[in-house]
C-alpha cells in the first residue's frame, strides 16, 4: 500500500502534521508513506520513523522568483508535479488544503483522496473554529482513522543531541534550570518588544540559565538590545543551532518564553511547558493543547488577525505579569526541580 501525504508550509503548520503523519502510519503499518513537504521544512521530519521518501518543493525560493524568473518557477513547481504523477497511490491527503498544495493533490493519481478544506471532487473537512490540529483530525476521519493519539513530536538525529548538549555545557556549566526565550514570530503584530523579553530574562538570569533564540538575521538585534539594556548574564544563541539542535535545546529545558510562533510549538511538540503571550491570534485555533502551558492574552485585544496592526496590543502586557508567571512556572517545572 502507498500513501501520499502533503503538507509544505509553513514550519508551525509542518510540525502540526508529525502526529497525524504517525497516525496514518499507524493504521497502515506496512505501507510505504511519502510526504511532500518543502525544502525548509524537511528538518522536521528528517529523522522521523515514519516517512520512507520525500518529495521536496522549494516554496521560498518560488515565491523569491516567481516575478524575476517565472520560467525557472513554472519549470520547478512542472517538475514537482512530475514527481507527483510519476507514482499510483492508494491514499492522498492534503492536510495543508491550500491552493499551493491541492494542486498536487488533484494531480496524483490516488484511489482515494482527502482534504483539508471544501474542493469540489475530492471528500473534505473544513471547521475553523476548531483548533488547527483538530481539524486535520477530521480529515484523518474521513479515511477511518479516528480516536488516535495525534499530538505533536519532532524526531532528532545524534547530530543535533551532540550539539545541543555542547552548547548546554558550554552555556550552563552550573546545570541551573534551562530557561528559552524566542522573541520572534512571522508577524509584526504577535511580537511583544524584544526589550520586554529581555528584561524578564534579566530578572531570572540569578536562578536561571536564560538563552534567547532566533534566526541568523536577528542574532545583531539581540546583541545591541542587550547591550543597550546592559544584560550580560542571557545568552545571544540566534543562528546558532539547527532546527534539530534547537529542538534537543528546548527538550531539555525547564520552560520556553514565546509568543505564538514555531519555538512555541516546538516547545509542545518536545513536552517542554510554555508561557506564551498571545494578541491577535486565536489560541483556541493555535495556541498550546499539552495541558501544562499557559497562555498569557494582551489585554483589550481585537483578536483581529491581522499581520500588521496600529493598536499594538502586545505591549500592553507588562513585564512583572510575565515574570511572575515565569517564576511560578518554573517553581512547578520537574525539569527546575530535577
Amino acid at each position: 500500500m502507498k500513501v501520499l501525504v502533503i503538507k509544505q508550509t509553513s514550519l508551525g503548520d509542518v510540525l502540526h502534521s508529525t502526529g497525524h503523519v504517525r497516525a496514518i502510519r499507524q493504521h497502515w503499518p506496512d505501507c510505504e508513506l511519502t510526504l511532500l513537504t518543502a525544502t525548509g521544512s524537511l528538518d522536521i521530519y528528517r529523522h522521523s520513523p515514519w516517512v520512507d521518501h520525500f518529495i521536496l518543493v522549494d516554496r521560498a525560493a518560488v515565491k523569491r522568483r516567481w516575478k524575476r524568473e517565472p520560467r525557472w518557477a513554472w519549470s520547478h513547481m512542472s517538475q514537482v508535479m512530475a514527481e507527483v504523477r510519476r507514482e499510483t497511490y492508494d491514499v492522498a491527503f492534503d492536510l495543508q488544503g491550500a491552493a499551493k498544495s491541492v494542486i498536487f493533490l488533484y494531480g496524483a493519481h490516488a484511489g482515494k483522496k482527502y482534504v483539508k478544506g471544501n474542493w469540489p471532487g475530492i471528500p473534505g473537512f473544513r471547521e475553523p473554529r476548531l483548533h488547527a490540529l483538530a481539524e486535520m483530525d477530521g480529515v484523518l476521519a474521513l479515511a477511518g482513522i479516528s480516536g488516535v493519539d495525534t499530538r505533536m513530536e519532532f524526531a532528532t538525529g545524534e547530530a543535533d543531541r551532540d550539539a545541543a548538549a555542547g552548547t548546554m555545557a558550554r552555556i550552563n556549566p552550573g546545570g541551573l534550570p534551562l530557561l528559552v526565550i524566542s522573541p520572534f514570530t512571522r508577524w509584526a503584530s504577535k511580537d511583544w518588544p524584544l526589550e520586554s523579553f529581555l528584561a524578564v530574562g534579566a530578572a531570572m538570569a540569578d536562578s536561571c540559565c536564560v538563552a534567547v533564540t532566533g534566526a541568523p538575521d536577528r542574532a545583531g538585534e539581540i546583541a545591541a538590545a542587550l547591550a543597550a539594556q546592559g544584560i550580560d548574564a542571557v545568552h545571544n544563541l540566534a543562528g546558532e543551532l539547527s532546527l534539530g539542535a534547537f529542538a534537543e535545546l528546548v527538550r531539555g529545558a525547564a520552560l520556553m518564553l514565546t509568543g505564538d510562533s514555531f519555538p512555541m510549538h516546538v516547545a509542545v511538540a518536545c513536552g517542554t511547558p510554555v508561557v506564551a503571550l498571545f494578541g491577535p491570534t486565536e489560541e483556541a485555533r493555535v495556541g498550546p493543547r499539552d495541558g501544562s502551558s499557559t497562555v498569557l492574552r494582551a489585554p483589550d485585544c481585537r483578536k483581529c488577525d491581522r499581520a500588521a496592526c496600529a493598536r499594538g496590543c502586545l505591549a500592553r502586557i507588562n513585564v512583572e505579569t510575565v515574570v511572575a508567571e515565569v517564576q511560578r512556572r518554573l517553581a512547578e517545572s520537574p525539569a527546575a526541580v530535577g
